[in-house]
């Protein structure tokens, strides 16, 4: 399957910046961060410097746009023989750990959509003996995905809250209790995971609120990341998706003392009402 495509013609440097319009080339947009850019003939990149424009060689530009790719699409990317040569691996230091999970409890197709969700909110899987000791005692409970999602997420606790960590502080998002209360309240099962059916209205306020928080916090080259209960987080996260979707939704049980946690904003939802 594809996930991006794109072209960097031989010869070119790529130039960003302002007033791209007094350089010739072709308008583009730059991979990663969606800025405008405009790939200009090499000879060019000292007279763009000197005028002020970030330049960079297709190289570099060809290499983070990867980086990228494969960070953003790793779960989709991670397919089944992967995961044989994962369990393989954690087998030949700990047989017992992937005997008591696959097959006894959870087929590989099972152990793979687990590892794909993980990989889809960027976190790792280094840790597989961690992880599939936790699936092992969550599957003995459930076999429903998502709660063995967050039964490994649970297991890998403070080492997903370690990459938002900035100066020994984590910026969180919060929802006010009242609002933490109705959502719980209005938590819905559905075929494709669980959800806050709040009405439109609703939901377009919670979300703005999200967004003027994550943007206020952007702008202070603060990253935050929304925090919930447990029982919530996979719903807000779905919640967050379609508009906000590299907002980072975590579990308080996934916060740790090792870092001070610092509030840069509180979803309050005014006026909100459950839909039934």
């Amino acid at each position: 399957f594809e996930v991006a495509g794109g072209g960097a013609p031989p010869g070119t440097v790529l130039a960003i910046g302002e007033y791209l319009s007094t350089l010739p080339g072709t308008p583009v947009k730059e991979p990663v961060f969606g800025l405008d850019a405009k790939w200009i003939p090499a000879e060019l990149r000292a007279q763009a410097e000197i005028s002020g424009f970030t330049v960079v060689d297709r190289a570099s530009v060809l290499t983070t746009h990867l980086a990228d790719v494969v960070r953003n699409h790793a779960g989709r990317l991670l397919g089944r023989e992967d995961v044989k040569v994962l369990t393989d691996v954690v087998k030949r230091s700990h047989p017992v750990v992937v005997e008591e999970l696959t097959p006894a409890q959870l087929s590989l197709g099972e152990v793979q959509r687990v590892l794909q969700a993980l990989l889809d909110e960027h976190v790792g899987i280094r840790d597989l003996v961690r992880i599939f000791e936790a699936l092992s005692l969550r599957a003995r409970e459930t076999k429903d995905p998502e709660h063995l999602v967050e039964g490994a997420r649970g297991a890998l606790g403070a080492a997903i809250m370690q990459p938002y960590i900035s100066d020994g502080a984590i910026n969180v998002i919060s929802f006010e209790p009242q609002l933490e209360q109705r959502m719980l309240e209005a938590l819905r099962p559905t075929d494709e995971g669980s959800v806050v059916a709040f009405d439109m209205e609703t939901g377009q306020v919670v979300l703005s609120e999200l967004a003027r928080f994550m943007t206020e916090a952007e702008n202070r080259n603060v990253t935050p990341v929304v925090v919930c209960a447990p029982q919530l987080r996979a719903a807000v996260r779905r919640m967050v998706q379609p508009s906000l979707g590299r907002m980072p939704v975590l579990s308080y049980r996934e916060l740790s003392g090792s870092a001070q946690v610092r509030s840069v904003g509180v979803v309050t939802g005014r006026m909100a009402t459950v839909s039934v």
